[in-house]
């Protein structure tokens, strides 16, 4: 079912030169205007969470006592990945629940939707995780796009869902290949495909190098990107590139380096632990009150044995000596 909704939408040829045409209005309460995202023509910016509902709906009564207004939702299975009817279970044997079902109980509670995929599960089963991968070098790269122009398809008419083009692209180190032309070259086209679908409007979720910590592509290559296409917002993630050997200040003026720049960005992930050791956070959140910024925590989950979730496993913040106090902390940046 799932691989016939996908062969509905036209194959794409592989890096397209030609931009698609801008239409003529942009129709929906938000946008991206220069370094501000609008909501009905007023700047705002937005607190929340990522969230895995793909894998079970989360009752929303806790993330609205937490004040949470955008979730980022995790997409693992992204070739099998039902967007409509019923929850299913995949080849790899995990039963996922279909996005629309998900945007309508982040809707019912105000709460805007970003789908990012982080992972592919191929024909034999096996599965490939996004983050730290050069795009268009994968051998399913074609498969991807027309998967992610079926969820655009359907999600066209919806602006209050936002969709990222990749996880956390590229070697953390600039290695295996990499440079900002490649960046710019898979940029233009992961976005460009989205946009070829017609009425396709919504806003464009576009992530930055070293797997999302580095801002560097966009401030070399962000402009040139933005030629001629619009509603994007580009993606940092706020790991040990930004968290350790860093000041409050050195903070701040990193953030307001990407400001005066004049392009619009969010901290899609923010987590006390990624590759190694936990790492300090306050700092961090003092920057982002300082600077206005859209920040959405790592990880909505309740399980007191993993020092990234934010609650424990009775719902409480998950706030330990070890994972200094990740749940109070972000609970605390939300309700300012």
């Amino acid at each position: 079912m799932i691989v016939l909704a996908c062969n509905q939408i036209d194959r794409v040829n592989p890096i397209l030169s030609e931009i698609p045409p801008l239409p003529d209005e942009i129709v929906g309460p938000y946008r991206i205007e220069g370094s501000n995202i609008l909501k009905e023509d007023i700047a705002v910016f937005y607190k929340g969470v990522n969230t895995m509902q793909t894998y079970g709906l989360v009752n929303p009564l806790p993330m609205n006592n937490w004040n949470i207004k955008i979730a980022r939702e995790f997409v693992g299975n992204s070739q099998e990945q039902p967007i409509t009817g019923d929850a299913i279970q995949a080849s790899d044997g995990v039963w996922y629940h279909p996005l629309q079902k998900i945007v309508d109980r982040n809707r019912a509670n105000n709460i805007i939707t970003i789908f990012c995929p982080f992972g592919w599960v191929n024909k034999t089963q096996i599965r490939t995780l996004l983050t730290g991968l050069n795009p268009s070098s994968q051998n399913f790269y074609q498969d991807y796009k027309i998967k992610m122009r079926s969820i655009a398809d359907h999600f066209k008419n919806q602006p209050d869902v936002w969709i990222e083009v990749w996880n956390e692209p590229y070697n953390w180190n600039n290695e295996n290949g990499y440079n900002h032309e490649l960046w710019l070259r898979d940029m233009k086209d992961m976005v460009d495909n989205l946009r070829r679908v017609k009425g396709f409007q919504n806003i464009i979720i576009v992530p930055g190098n070293e797997q999302g910590q580095s801002e560097d592509a966009i401030l070399v290559k962000g402009n040139e990107l933005l030629k001629g296409r619009y509603n994007l917002l580009f993606d940092l993630h706020v790991y040990e590139k930004w968290l350790l050997n860093t000041t409050e200040v050195q903070l701040v003026s990193r953030i307001e380096n990407l400001k005066n720049k004049n392009l619009a960005f969010l901290f899609g992930e923010i987590g006390v632990q990624n590759a190694g050791q936990v790492m300090p956070v306050r700092h961090f959140l003092k920057a982002a009150r300082i600077t206005n910024v859209s920040v959405i925590a790592w990880l909505w989950n309740q399980n007191s044995q993993d020092n990234n979730a934010l609650l424990t496993d009775d719902g409480q913040p998950n706030s330990t000596t070890t994972n200094n106090s990740w749940g109070t902390e972000y609970k605390n940046f939300l309700s300012d």
